[in-house]
C-alpha cells in the first residue's frame, strides 16, 4: 500500500458514480430497428480524472448470433476488459470479441461488457461502431458463418484441421472477409501454426476453407483449443465470426515417483511462545487455549521489485526485527508477490555488509531467514499475498490473480509455503490476498466471487498444513454499500467462508482515515462518534456477534491532522473492546479485543508514513504510544521443537493436465507423534510442473538413539500413473553435527560428524568448521570448532568417519572447546546439552565440572544452560 497521496483517492475508495455521459448509437424507432444489425450504448460508470470505468451495451436486433464482434474507434487507451476479449488494437481502432460465455445472442437480446481506460474526464465515447462486420444501424445483406473443427494431434509430425466458412446465399458480387487465428489453451508455435489472410467468394460461390496446421507431441494433456476469428467483411455481414479449433489429445499419462530422504532430528524440546494458534468464537487461542491477540506491523518490500523487505539498504534485518520486539509488536505481517518465487526475481536493494547472511539468497531464502530469526526472538509471521506481479498496492484488476499469474498459480504458491513452514509455529497463517475490490464480489457465485476463491485457497492450504490460520479480507462492495478496498465484510455473516478444518478462520478488514481518502462519514456532524456504528456495519459485527475473530489487517496515518488523530484514538478504543463508543469495555470475562497489524513499519508509505521515521531508525513515538493500550505479549507455552523433512515427488514428464496424487505417512521404527507428526494431503501439479515437495515435521527429543525411519505413501493418482509409491524417510539422531574436516567450505563424504554426547580421548587433529544449520555448506552462519583431542571410533563408516569431541578428565585450558563465529555475531547455538555463546565460551567452560567424566564414568556434559 504505497501510493502517492493524490492517487490514494482512487485506490482505497468506493467508486464515485458520475452522471452518465454515454450516448445511444443509432437509436431508431422500434419498427425501424427490426431492420438493423444492432445498436450500441456507451456510458461512463466512474471517472476519477486519471482514468475511468466504462461499459458498452449491445442489442442484437435481427439475426441470431452464436458469436459476436464489435469494432469501434476511440482515442482512449483501454487497459482492462471484462465480459469480452480484445481481438486487436491498432491506433485508435479496437476490435472486441465475445467472452466464452456470452457469444450467443438471439434477436433483441442484450450483452454488456466493461472496461477501464485512460485518460479520464471523458467528453465523448467510441465512434464508428461495426457489429459483426456491419456498421451499426445499417441493413445487413448475406451473412457469413464459420464452423468449429477438430483433429487428433498424433505423436509426431503435423496434422491439418479445416474450418469451413459459409456464405448464406450466393452473391452477384465478390464477398471478402479477413481471418486470423488466436491462441487459447493451445499455444502458437508449440501446438499450432498461426494463420491469417483474406477469403474471397466469387459470384456463385458459397463456401471457403481455412486450413490450420497442428503439431503432434507425446505429452498427456487436456484437449486444447484455439480460435479462428473473422473480421472486416465486404459484401456480407458476420452471423458467426468465431470458431473453435480443438486439438484432441491421444497421449498416455506420465508416471510419478517419490524419493526417500534423510532428516536430522531437531534439538531437544524448548519453550515457544503460544505454539500453534486456533480460534473459538471471536477469540484467537494459543496451544493452551488461552486467548491471545495478534498485535503486529506490516513490513513491506518483498512484494515489490526489490524482492526483499525495504530498509535493508541501510540496516541489518536482525536489528530491524529486534527493534520491532522492543517497541511491543508480536507479529510481522510480511507481504509478498507471486513473482517473488520466479527464478528471475533477484533480491536487490540490500547492503550485504550489514546483512552478510542474505548474500546470494533467493527471495524465498530471505523469507526463510526472516522466519528463522523471528522464531529466535519471539516474533510471529503472518504471510500476506499482497499482489501477483511485483509492484505496489493490490492487483490492478481488483482480483487475486493477474495476467500470467493465474488462480492456480496463486493456490500453488500458497500450498508451497504452507508445506515449507509446516510444523513451525513461528508462521501463524496466510492472509490470502490483499484488498480485493472492483469486480470482486462476496456471496454472488461465479468467477469473481472472492468468498468462493478464499475457500478454494484456504482448504488447499489446510490440506497440507492444518495448523495455519486462514485470514480472509473483505471486498469493496457489499450489503452495506461501498467501503474501503478489502474492508467490506458486511456479507460474510450471511455467506461465511467454509473451511474443512474448524477453528482456523479469521476475517481481516482494512480501514483508513480521512487523509487517505475523504469518505463521507468523516464530515458527519457527530464525527468521530459515528465511527463505531460504521465499523460495526461493515466488519465489527463479526466480532461483536461472536461469529469469528477479526484482525484489522491494515490501518495507519501520519496523524498530521485533527481528524486523523480522532479516528486513530477511536479505533484503538474500538479494538480494545469499546464496541459502542461509550468509553466502557463491552468484552466478556476472559475475552481480549480484536487483533491488528498496523500499516506500516516502513517510513516510505507515502500516505501513512510508518512506525519508523525517514532515517529508518528513529521511532514515531506518537504512534507507538497510541498503540500501547492494545499491545500484547504472547505467553510462553511448552511445545516440542519440530523441523520439516522434505520429501520430493516428481513426474516423469510435464503434463498438460492438472495432476493430483494423495500422500500419507506410515510409521516404522519412528513413531507418529513421538518422532514425527503424521501427515496427509494432496499434491497438485499445475500443467508443466514436474516436481513438488512436501514437509513432514520431525519432532525433537532429548534421547541418545540410533536412526529411525518411517514411510510416505502415494495413492489416489489423477492423470498420472504411480511407479514408485513409497519413500523411506530416515531420522538421524540430532546429536550429530556435520564438520568440514578438510576446510573446503562444503560438508560431504570426506568430512566428519561431531557427536556432542560421546566424548573420547584421542589424538590431536586441530580445528574444523561445524555446519550448525545443516545446510551442507559451512558459511558465515556457522561456527569453527577448536579441539585438541579427536578420535574416530573403530566402527565408523568409511564414507563419513564419525568423530568424537573429547573433554579430558583433568582441567586443561588447551583442551577446552571453543567456537569462533565467522560473521562476528553473538547468536547462541544449541548443541544438545551444551548451549554455546561465542562471547561466553570461557564462562561455559569454567562452570563445567570437567572431572565429572572420570568420577562418574560417563560422557562429559556442560551444566550451563541458556543464559
Amino acid at each position: 500500500m504505497k501510493f502517492p497521496a493524490a492517487a490514494r483517492g482512487f485506490l482505497r475508495r468506493f467508486p464515485l458514480v458520475t452522471p452518465l455521459s454515454g450516448r445511444r448509437c443509432n437509436l431508431e424507432p422500434l419498427e425501424a430497428r427490426q431492420l438493423l444489425s444492432a445498436t450500441a450504448e456507451f456510458r461512463v460508470v466512474n471517472d476519477w480524472g486519471g482514468g475511468f470505468q466504462g461499459e458498452i451495451k449491445i442489442t442484437n436486433d435481427q439475426t441470431p448470433r452464436s458469436s459476436w464482434q464489435l469494432e469501434f474507434d476511440f482515442a482512449g487507451n483501454l487497459t482492462d476488459i471484462w465480459d469480452a476479449s480484445l481481438s486487436s488494437h491498432s491506433g485508435s481502432h479496437y476490435v472486441i470479441a465475445n467472452a466464452p460465455w456470452n457469444g450467443g445472442l438471439d434477436p433483441g437480446e442484450v450483452v454488456t461488457f466493461g472496461f477501464v481506460a485512460t485518460p479520464g474526464n471523458v467528453a465523448s465515447g467510441p465512434l464508428n461502431y461495426v457489429f459483426n462486420g456491419v456498421p451499426v444501424g445499417s441493413t445487413p445483406g448475406p451473412t457469413l458463418a464459420i464452423a468449429d473443427a477438430s483433429v487428433t494431434e498424433g505423436n509426431q509430425g503435423t496434422a491439418t484441421v479445416n474450418f469451413v466458412v459459409t456464405l448464406s446465399a450466393a452473391s452477384p458480387t465478390p464477398v471478402t472477409v479477413q481471418y486470423a487465428t488466436l491462441p487459447g489453451s493451445a499455444s502458437v508455435g508449440e501446438d499450432f501454426v498461426s494463420r491469417s489472410g483474406t477469403l474471397t467468394w466469387n459470384p456463385g460461390q458459397t463456401t471457403q476453407t481455412i486450413a490450420v496446421t497442428v503439431a503432434g507431441d507425446v505429452r498427456d494433456e487436456e484437449n486444447e483449443t484455439f480460435t479462428v476469428v473473422l473480421s472486416s467483411p465486404s459484401g456480407a455481414s458476420l452471423a458467426r465470426s468465431t470458431a473453435t479449433g480443438t486439438i484432441v489429445d491421444n497421449d498416455a499419462a506420465p508416471s510419478v515417483t517419490i524419493a526417500g530422504t534423510n532428516a536430522y532430528e531437531p534439538l531437544e524440546g524448548t519453550s515457544t511462545g503460544s505454539g500453534f494458534l486456533h480460534t473459538a468464537g471471536n477469540q484467537i487461542l494459543n496451544a493452551a487455549n488461552q486467548p491471545v491477540r495478534i498485535a503486529g506491523v506490516s513490513w513491506f518490500g518483498m512484494e515489490s521489485d526489490t524482492f526483499s523487505p525495504h530498509g535493508l539498504w541501510t540496516r541489518g534485518y536482525r536489528s530491524m526485527m529486534d527493534q520491532m520486539v522492543a517497541e511491543g509488536f508480536n507479529t510481522i505481517r510480511l507481504p509478498f508477490s507471486n513473482q517473488l518465487f520466479d527464478s528471475g526475481s533477484v533480491p536487490n536493494g540490500i547492503d550485504f555488509s550489514q546483512n552478510p547472511d542474505l548474500q546470494g539468497l533467493s527471495g524465498l531464502g530471505i523469507m526463510d531467514k526472516i522466519v528463522a530469526y523471528a522464531g529466535q526472538i519471539g516474533l510471529r509471521i503472518l504471510l500476506d499475498h499482497h499482489r501477483s506481479s511485483a509492484g505496489a498496492g493490490p492487483n490492478e484488476n481488483g482480483l487475486w490473480y493477474l495476467g500470467s499469474y493465474s488462480e492456480a498459480r496463486w493456490i500453488a504458491d500458497w500450498t508451497m509455503l504452507a508445506q515449507r513452514y509446516a510444523g513451525n509455529p513461528t508462521v501463524i497463517g496466510a492472509d490470502l490476498h490483499n484488498e480485493p475490490y472492483g469486480q470482486a464480489t462476496w456471496g454472488t457465485g461465479g468467477a469473481y466471487d472472492w468468498r468462493l476463491a478464499a475457500e478454494r485457497a484456504g482448504n488447499a492450504i489446510l490440506a497440507v498444513n492444518p495448523d495455519w490460520l486462514i485470514v480472509v479480507e473483505g471486498v469493496q462492495e457489499g450489503s452495506s454499500g461501498s467501503y474501503w478496498w478489502g474492508g467490506n465484510l458486511s456479507a460474510a455473516g450471511a455467506f461465511p467462508v467454509r473451511l474443512n478444518v474448524p477453528g482456523r478462520l479469521v476475517y481481516s478488514p482494512h480501514d483508513y482515515p480521512q487523509s487517505v481518502y475523504a469518505q463521507s462519514w468523516f464530515n458527519s456532524p457527530n464525527y468521530p462518534n459515528n465511527l463505531p456504528e460504521i465499523w460495526d456495519r461493515n466488519w465489527g459485527y463479526l466480532f461483536r456477534q461472536g461469529i469469528a475473530p477479526v484482525l484489522l489487517g491494515e490501518f495507519g496515518s501520519r496523524l498530521a491532522t485533527t481528524s486523523d488523530q480522532l479516528w486513530f484514538d477511536k479505533m484503538v478504543d474500538y479494538l480494545a473492546g469499546d464496541l459502542d463508543g461509550n468509553g466502557a469495555s463491552d468484552l466478556g470475562a476472559g475475552q481480549l479485543g480484536m487483533s491488528w497489524t498496523f500499516w506500516s513499519w516502513n517510513p516510505n508509505s507515502s500516505d501513512t508514513g510508518g512506525i519508523l521515521q525517514n532515517d529508518w531508525r528513529t521511532v514515531n513515538r506518537e504512534k507507538v504510544t497510541g498503540l500501547s493500550a492494545i499491545q500484547f505479549d504472547f505467553p510462553e507455552v511448552s511445545a516440542s521443537t519440530t523441523a520439516p523433512a522434505t520429501v520430493t515427488v516428481a513426474l516423469s514428464a510435464p503434463s498438460g493436465k492438472t495432476v493430483t496424487v494423495s500422500y500419507a505417512t506410515l510409521a516404522g521404527s519412528a513413531a507418529a507423534g513421538a518422532d514425527f507428526q503424521g501427515t496427509t494431503g494432496t499434491l497438485t501439479f499445475a500443467p508443466g510442473e514436474t516436481q513438488k515437495t512436501l514437509g513432514v515435521p520431525i519432532v525433537g527429543d532429548s534421547l541418545v538413539e540410533g536412526s529411525e525411519s518411517f514411510r510416505v505413501e502415494l495413492s489416489n493418482p489423477a492423470n498420472v500413473t504411480i511407479v514408485t509409491s513409497s519413500a523411506l524417510v530416515t531420522i538421524l539422531d540430532g546429536q550429530g553435527l556435520l564438520g568440514d574436516a578438510n576446510a573446503d567450505g562444503r560438508v560431504d563424504g570426506a568430512d566428519y560428524t561431531v557427536w556432542a554426547d560421546n566424548f573420547l580421548q584421542a589424538s590431536v587433529l586441530g580445528r574444523f568448521a561445524g555446519d550448525f544449520n545443516r545446510d551442507g555448506v559451512v558459511n558465515g552462519a556457522d561456527y569453527t570448532i577448536w579441539a585438541d583431542r579427536f578420535s574416530p571410533p573403530a566402527q565408523a563408516p568409511v564414507a563419513s568417519a564419525a568423530m568424537a569431541l573429547d573433554e579430558p578428565s583433568e582441567p586443561a585450558p588447551s583442551a577446552a572447546p571453543a567456537l569462533d563465529s565467522e560473521d562476528g555475531t553473538r547468536t547462541r547455538t544449541a548443541l544438545r546439552g551444551l548451549w554455546i555463546d561465542p562471547a561466553a565460551v570461557d564462562e561455559v567452560c569454567s562452570e563445567t565440572a570437567r572431572d565429572e567424566e572420570a568420577a562418574l564414568g560417563r560422557p562429559w556434559r556442560s551444566r550451563t544452560r541458556r543464559r
